[in-house]
């Protein structure tokens, strides 16, 4: 068992990838720029990173399950430290082909954070504090992209995109060096055997519940992640604001993120997981319709837009805290069910942000079509499952 100061250094660890992917994102008019790059190019910058953050879940599981879950952690920690490495070296050479590659192995690195964060939770933790340390999840996204889009737009408004990536480097060793502060939950190692880590995962893939729950999950990641692809472009052609002011409005989706996780906290212990999903699921609907006739009016009205984010943000986090819980519980095997519901959740927002980046509509209007067809998906899933979990 650990603390409250260690349970929340081990949440921050989920959003290692999520600030690495963030950080960047208020530079993207001047990467298009830079590179003179189109529309659906310059988004690869995001795509080609939830690209290798899919890959990078199916990859932490077996390697937690024969080395330990803090061997793992660190392995990935120094393969995102190499990828960030790669990404200083390609804008040096002003190759941006190099600098996609280095994008695709931190977030290989990255990915170790999310998987293995949430075993250490379910092991770590009795099961009561764990169902705490999950609705406050969001919480840590919450800080970790606000921080890093906030101090990203500064850094793009005041000195270079590139430095941004310094950054990113500073962090990362940080964060490798604090894995040391947790003990190892391993307790019997299993052969690292390919044909073993296919069962397993055969078996949390063919778990409906593990599923459904994860791709609600996904849904919550397309809304954050399509958001930090389209609306800096949209805040700047259609908002008319430059990096900086960006940045400052979306500490008003950082209210939201935190108050849906803390909000979730006090729920889960009043009305249980499956009523915070029900009401998430229902709260969500007006926030979307509200978008997308804001995106379909190209309204230039920041106020509303930001508040109506800020509002999204805050009810898909009932949505990530419960589901999550679901999903990384579905089967005994935690460490599988954990790289599943990360492949599945990663794997919902990289299709997501690349068929956002080439649909022939604004960027804001483009973002509201994913996201609305995607909450017509899991609400009929959700529906169904819930049906058969009460069959049970």
């Amino acid at each position: 068992m650990i603390g409250k100061l260690k349970t929340a250094l081990l949440l921050s660890y989920i959003c290692i990838a999520s600030i690495s992917a963030a950080i960047i994102t208020p530079a993207l008019p001047n990467i298009q720029h830079y590179f003179s790059l189109s529309k659906g190019s310059v988004e690869w910058i995001i795509s080609i990173f939830l690209l290798g953050y899919v890959l990078g879940q199916l990859i932490y599981a077996p390697i937690a399950n024969s080395f330990g879950r803090i061997k793992a952690l660190q392995a990935g920690l120094w393969i995102n430290l190499i990828g960030i490495i790669i990404c200083l070296f390609s804008m040096h050479i002003d190759n941006y082909s190099l600098l996609l590659f280095g994008r695709l192995i931190t977030a290989l690195g990255a990915a170790s954070g999310l998987t293995c964060t949430f075993m250490l939770i379910n092991e770590l933790l009795e099961p009561k504090k764990a169902k705490q340390a999950m609705s406050l999840a969001i919480v840590a996204f919450t800080i970790g992209i606000g921080l890093a889009v906030l101090l990203g737009s500064l850094i793009t408004q005041y000195l270079q995109w590139q430095d941004c990536f310094v950054l990113l480097f500073v962090h990362g060793v940080v964060m490798l060096v604090l894995t040391k502060q947790f003990p190892e939950t391993l307790k019997t190692p299993k052969p690292l055997h390919p044909k073993t880590i296919v069962l397993n995962y055969l078996v949390a893939f063919k778990h409906s519940q593990l599923i459904i729950f994860s791709l609600i999950v996904g849904f919550v990641s397309v809304f954050a992640y399509g958001y930090s692809a389209t609306a800096p472009i949209y805040a700047q052609t259609i908002l008319n604001l430059s990096p900086s002011q960006y940045g400052y409005w979306n500490c008003l989706n950082m209210i939201g993120m935190c108050a849906g996780g803390l909000i979730c906290a006090n729920l889960i212990r009043k009305i249980g997981e499956k009523c915070v999903l029900i009401l998430g699921l229902s709260l969500t609907l007006p926030g979307l319709l509200a978008l997308m006739i804001f995106s379909f009016q190209k309204s230039d009205n920041t106020l509303f837009f930001f508040l109506n984010t800020t509002y999204l943000y805050l009810v898909t986090g009932l949505l990530f805290s419960s589901a999550s819980y679901f999903a990384s519980n579905a089967i005994s095997d935690r460490a599988s069910a954990s790289s599943a519901m990360s492949f599945i959740n990663m794997g919902s927002a990289m299709v997501g942000v690349i068929i956002l980046g080439y649909l022939p509509f604004n960027s804001a209007l483009s973002f509201s079509i994913i996201l609305g067809c995607f909450y017509i998906i899991i609400v009929l899933l959700t529906v169904w499952a819930m049906t058969k979990m009460a069959r049970r």
